[in-house]
């Protein structure tokens, strides 16, 4: 049985010899993982996400797959953290004050600056926090990438893009930005407003994130 659930599960896996567009990875390295398909035993294998094109990746033999059937993920439990589908997006389950919040980790790449053809670097200002857990954790060694040109090299860095899915009472809200917020909160806007001036919050930092979401419900409740 464990022969045919593997047989399976490997022939809805694609092997990705060169990727069509460079991972960013949520994990510094591949992490053991058990990952349950609706209607199946748990499988265990190394996996990594790649934030940016929003896709698992594992390995196996030497080589990287792509779980191309993700949409049927029941869980996946790595690195200490658990990841399911929710609303059609591959989100971190969070236990957050007595609260669940799905975070959909998402990262793009951002044209930061370039390296000249003498070696000279010319770098646009950043000023993000790249995280892979909420506690803060820096990633480390994936933060960038170089695209080669005839005379330069240009510079690119990781900028945060997630999504928040959280209960408010009976209501299920989705926000990527503060006026997501804003918008489904008009008669709480301007106190969330003062409170995130104050704080110096930003979306981009899911910490941070998960700070406005917890005060938001305070405000509504």
């Amino acid at each position: 049985m464990k022969r045919l659930l593997s047989a399976f599960l490997l022939s809805i896996f694609t092997a990705l010899y060169a990727l069509a567009q460079q991972p960013i990875y949520l994990f510094p390295e591949f992490k053991p993982a058990e990952v349950v398909f609706h209607g199946f035993s748990p499988e265990k294998v190394n996996v990594n996400i790649d934030a940016a094109g929003q896709r698992i990746l594992y390995q196996r033999g030497g080589k990287v797959y792509e779980m191309t059937n993700a949409y049927a993920l029941e869980s996946m439990a790595v690195n200490g953290q658990t990841f399911v589908m929710k609303n059609g997006l591959l989100c971190e389950r969070l236990s957050w004050e007595k609260d669940t919040v799905y975070v959909n980790w998402r990262f793009k790449k951002v044209n930061t600056g370039s390296v000249g053809a003498m070696g000279a670097a010319t770098q646009n200002k950043v000023d993000v926090l790249w995280t892979n857990t909420v506690s803060g954790t820096p990633v480390e060694g994936e933060g960038r990438y170089y695209a080669m040109g005839e005379y330069s090299r240009e510079i690119w860095e990781r900028k945060s893009d997630n999504t928040y899915i959280f209960r408010i009472g009976d209501t299920e809200y989705t926000a990527k930005r503060l006026k997501d917020l804003y918008k489904a909160f008009p008669e709480q806007k301007e106190a969330l407003k003062a409170y995130v001036k104050e704080k110096k919050y930003t979306m981009e930092n899911a910490q941070e994130a998960l700070n406005v979401i917890s005060y938001l419900r305070g405000l509504v409740q």
